[in-house]
């Protein structure tokens, strides 16, 4: 994944954002739907990024059976806002 935020999809742009926003906030990892309302993503476009995400070990993701879940930044993911 590129580090360069110029070159990233503002969809991706805009999770990351709320990711940090909420670690700043509580330190506690954000719900899938709240993040899908604040990034105004469908859960299945917001999924797919935080699969990529994930992969990348930026993020970490947890979806339960019922389709609930959560999200939070990795130490990697924290130092790309630097």
């Amino acid at each position: 994944m590129n580090d360069d935020p110029e070159s990233l999809p503002p969809e991706l742009v805009r999770i990351l954002d709320e990711l940090y926003q909420e670690h700043q906030r509580s330190g506690a990892p954000l719900s899938l739907a709240r993040l899908s309302k604040r990034t105004e993503l469908r859960m299945s476009t917001l999924r797919r990024f935080l699969t990529a995400l994930e992969e990348a070990g930026i993020a970490t993701v947890v979806v339960n059976d019922d389709g609930t879940g959560n999200a939070v930044l990795t130490a990697a993911g924290l130092k790309l806002h630097g």
